[in-house]
């Protein structure tokens, strides 16, 4: 049994899976994809771009 991650959660019984019973993990398609556009993120901030809710403000918070 292979315990895939889908960013959804994890229960008790793929934790024991892992750590008891050596099963392999893997991501999810979605799960990657998710750690992609997040990488992006982290790209464009690192270039000086903002971007909404992490380098500035949100909401009421927008301009500061």
């Amino acid at each position: 049994m292979t315990v895939e991650l889908d960013g959804a959660g994890v229960t008790v019984s793929d934790v024991v899976a892992v750590a008891r019973g050596g099963e392999q993990v893997r991501l999810s398609d979605a799960a990657m994809e998710r750690m992609a556009a997040s990488r992006s993120v982290v790209e464009r901030l690192s270039e000086g771009e903002p971007a909404y809710g992490i380098s500035t403000g949100f909401g009421a918070l927008a301009n500061t």
